[in-house]
């Protein structure tokens, strides 16, 4: 008998723990499409917007088989073939509640399929199904899409920097000095004081001290 081809392999995507689901369901759905904004106008009709690409989800219902359906030869190999046992049920419904409520990021792979993705498990539900110790498992995995954040620098997109209203330059502050002659020594008008105050947030203008280093603003 040929063994089938086919394989459901779950790995975390750190550790490289991973399982191959035992069995196979009938069916896998892969769910993707496009959110949109709808807004209804009276003289147009509906019209929609479209606001991106929705995650895409992988879901399918599966069993689990249980220790009796585990036959073993005298080698220890499984009598039948479609069944790929590394876990018991038990033991792989721990790992989905580990991975589900710990965020862990994981690589799904379904060979023989383009399906080969990095995913979190959404959701999932074991259901004890009978004498044999089957657990029917319904689960659902997203899509763990990078998320990549740009800012709008001086050409476009790149790294966001502040703009500095210092203009590099300092003053050290000496005996006699007030912020207004040195607005005017340093910016060539004494009514720019408040400017030296505010940029090196100084609440009072008269009280400044001998020694002190002022970051002048640009001229």
């Amino acid at each position: 008998m040929e063994v089938i081809k086919i394989k459901i392999i779950l790995s975390e995507f750190d550790t490289g723990d991973y399982m191959t689901f035992p069995m196979l369901p009938e069916a896998i759905t892969v769910e993707c499409g496009t959110r949109f904004q709808s807004y209804d106008i009276m003289s147009v009709g509906e019209i929609k917007i479209p606001l991106g690409e929705e995650l895409t989800r992988f879901s399918w219902k599966c069993k689990i088989p249980g220790e009796k359906r585990q036959i073993k030869s005298g080698a220890g190999a499984f009598l039948n073939p479609f069944i790929i046992v590394e876990k018991d049920p038990h033991a792989m419904e721990v790992w989905f509640s580990y991975l589900r409520n710990s965020n862990i990021k994981c690589k799904l792979l379904i060979t023989e399929t383009p399906v080969n993705h990095d995913v979190y498990l959404e959701s999932y539900k074991m259901t004890y199904a009978g004498g044999y110790g089957d657990y029917e498992c319904d689960i659902s995995f997203i899509h763990a899409k990078e998320l990549k954040v740009y800012t709008e620098g001086k050409k476009g997109l790149g790294e966001k920097t502040r703009p500095s209203k210092g203009s590099g330059c300092t003053y050290t502050v000496k005996k006699g000095d007030t912020l207004w002659d040195i607005a005017r020594k340093s910016l060539g008008k004494g009514s720019r004081y408040g400017e030296i105050a505010s940029l090196n947030k100084i609440s009072n203008p008269n009280k400044i001290s001998v020694g002190q280093t002022l970051i002048l603003p640009k001229k």
